[in-house]
């Protein structure tokens, strides 16, 4: 920075007239703003630092009387100048990673602006007339459009160089080093012809050099923007210095009308060839990536499995017309106008018709037109419809989607995409078909443990039970023919035989509970409302009014387990001592409530929980389900609970699975 900002103030001097005009431009003003923008604050001192260095030292070397309080002022009028349009570019340009032309506008205001703000200080400073007696308003006008040429020409090609966003970009590749060449000798060409074959004398802002202009607007044109603004640099520099030698056709009695016109030239050069190379830079990645993007979409539509296709209506069709009217104006104007390669494989299915026409035989066709009134109502949108087509021999299922594009009141085109589901399908039948058969494995198996619990608690109760009762009546015997000493032992080993009568009784009840075979679910429910009140302290209200007749032993088997759990659930959990059993039915359902008036709980989430030490309310829903029932619950922390289970009984046959079971009941 110290190098490159040397040689810029050196040719800041020598683009002045004489030391008291003013100068063409001021390109280190350029470099000092570029440095500030692109770096970290904290570098900030560090480059002001080195700009207040090389500039006094060269006012003081160059300026003849030298002064140093004014020159002081005017090196710290151009630093204020290179804070400010960088605080201000910084501001507006957020992200330096993009190649915008609203970026690009913005980076122009705010060199204007900081050109501005630094001119305003030094013309006041010179107002005094020490260098050139000008009128201040002049002055701040030339101070200030040399200042901005300077950023102009020069912060273009430091950002542009300096940003390595041309690597994110193929479109800023230079396409040939020798066309750059070639522009930089007709550009250094054109600039002496023009500054020295025109005639002196006083030109206006229309006489401006044409073929200069011509040649950065094709370099914008061809050129990426580094190469194009380094070139206008180029240019700008060369010309400064020729207008300074009071060469070309910008020469007027007045040094600040000379300086002016140059100066214009100068700004519309530079600024028209970074404007409009960010732009036509700007167009060619935008074509790139939107080329790139359609590609990819053509790819992947064209190579998708799922069949694609567009509808386009030759005539809008006014989404008002009633359903009549409307599938007869699909069938009229409706026309495949783009598919994929899957579109085309199956809806070829008759060759001799034109695939392209709308014809209500073709599934998808019918399919829609079949749903046309509803999807009216949706915008002409609709999901989740099945059609099937025969390819090549073998029926194939496709679920579709269409979507309608309605633009004022009209239907335009409709898209369509199908995916072919036949795999899918078929594997959920065989899906059904292994879970019917894992059902029935489920209740032959519940079937055998019912008839195994049934032959255990049979067993228990006509061998073990009745083997008790005989050594009972055995110790009783022997009790009375034996010794006092002997009849404490004896009082002993009768008080453990009844104990373990009692436990026999207790495991021969949850086994088979009595009277659920052989006299039907309301003894059985009778007989559990008698047993958690004398073992578990807990009364039941129990409400019965059902045919027996009517319920299958398989229900009845599970209604009196469900409702055994949940009594269960009640006495662990619910923290009181009464409940409400509410069994009601006829013949063609039964209904079965569990309630109580306990602390309840928060069902969604305990719905998986462990209760019980089981599977929880989500085992009693899965069994209740398996039954083709129904089961509700209605419970909140501090309201109670209620558990409500319905079953159907009329559309359920008997199976033999069950008829086995019974018969196995009604023998043990």
């Amino acid at each position: 920075f110290l190098v490159a900002h040397a040689t810029l103030v050196w040719l800041d001097y020598s683009f002045k007239e004489s030391i008291s005009a003013p100068a063409v431009m001021w390109p280190s003003a350029g470099l000092l703003f570029a440095a500030l923008w692109l770096s970290d604050r904290r570098f900030w001192p560090a480059f002001l630092a080195l700009h207040v260095l090389v500039e006094f030292s060269f006012a003081a070397l160059m300026q003849d009387p030298f002064v140093p309080g004014l020159a002081i002022l005017f090196v710290l009028a151009n630093a204020i100048d290179a804070i400010a349009g960088a605080s201000i570019a910084r501001w507006l340009i957020r992200d330096r990673s993009q190649v915008r032309t609203t970026q690009t506008l913005q980076f122009i205001f705010a060199a204007a602006v900081g050109s501005l703000v630094g001119a305003l200080l030094g013309a006041t400073v010179n107002s005094s007339g020490f260098y050139f007696a000008q009128d201040t308003l002049q002055q701040i006008q030339v101070w200030w459009v040399g200042n901005w040429l300077g950023s102009l020409a020069v912060a273009p090609v430091v950002f542009c160089w300096c940003i390595p966003v041309r690597k994110d970009f193929p479109e800023l590749a230079l396409r040939s080093r020798v066309e750059v060449l070639v522009l930089a000798v007709l550009l250094t060409l054109a600039s002496f012809y023009v500054f020295n074959s025109l005639p002196g004398g006083a030109a206006s802002l229309l006489q401006l050099p044409v073929i200069m202009l011509a040649l950065l607007v094709y370099a914008a044109y061809r050129l990426p923007p580094r190469w194009a603004a380094t070139l206008a640099m180029g240019m700008a520099l060369l010309c400064a210095e020729l207008a300074s030698e009071l060469k070309g056709p910008f020469v007027a009695a007045d040094p600040f009308s000379r300086t002016a016109q140059v100066q214009a030239f100068l700004v519309t050069a530079a600024a028209l060839t970074y404007v409009l190379g960010t732009a036509l830079t700007e167009k060619r990645i935008t074509l790139g990536r939107l080329s790139e993007s359609e590609s990819r979409y053509r790819n992947f539509v064209e190579l998708s499995t799922e069949a694609v296709w567009r509808v386009e209506l030759a005539l809008p069709m006014p989404v008002s017309l009633p359903p009549e009217q409307q599938l007869a104006w699909l069938r009229e104007h409706g026309r495949v106008a783009e598919c994929n390669l899957s579109f085309r494989q199956f809806d070829a299915v008759d060759p001799a018709h034109d695939t392209a026409m709308w014809r209500r035989e073709v599934p998808w066709s019918a399919i829609y037109e079949q749903h046309l009134e509803q999807a009216a109502r949706q915008g002409f949108c609709m999901d989740g419809l099945r059609f099937t087509v025969n390819l090549q021999g073998k029926v194939h299922t496709f679920l579709s989607s269409f979507s309608g594009v309605v633009h004022d009141q009209q239907l335009l085109r409709i898209w369509g995409v199908a995916r072919d589901i036949t795999d899918l399908t078929d594997l959920t039948a065989r899906l059904l078909r292994d879970q019917e058969r894992l059902k029935s494995y489920a209740r032959q198996i519940m079937t055998a443990e019912e008839k195994a619990r049934r032959v255990t608690a049979v067993d228990l109760h006509d061998g073990i039970g009745q083997s008790l009762v005989g050594m009972a009546m055995t110790l009783q015997v022997a009790r009375e023919h034996a010794a006092p000493d002997v009849r404490m032992l004896l009082d002993e080993v009768r008080m453990r035989l009844r104990e373990v009568q009692e436990r026999t009784r207790h495991m021969i009840s949850d086994l088979s509970p009595p009277g659920l075979y052989d006299l039907g679910l309301v003894p059985a429910l009778q007989w559990l409302a008698v047993y958690v009140r004398g073992h578990d302290r807990l009364h039941v209200d129990l409400d019965t009014r059902l045919r027996e007749d009517a319920i299958r032993l398989d229900i009845r088997v599970l209604v009196f387990k469900l409702v055994r759990e949940l009594l269960r659930n009640v006495i662990k959990h619910a923290g009181v001592n009464a409940a409400r059993v509410s069994v009601l039915g006829d013949a063609d359902a039964l209904q079965v409530e569990v309630s109580d008036a306990g602390k309840g709980f928060e069902w969604q989430l305990d719905m998986f929980g462990a209760r019980s030490g089981g599977f929880g309310l989500w085992s009693i829903a899965d069994r209740v389900q398996e039954a083709g029932g129904r089961f509700t619950v209605h419970t909140a922390p501090g309201r109670g609970s209620r558990f409500g289970m319905v079953f159907p009984l009329r559309a359920q046959a008997t199976t033999d699975e069950y008829q086995q079971l019974v018969a196995a009941g009604y023998k043990g």
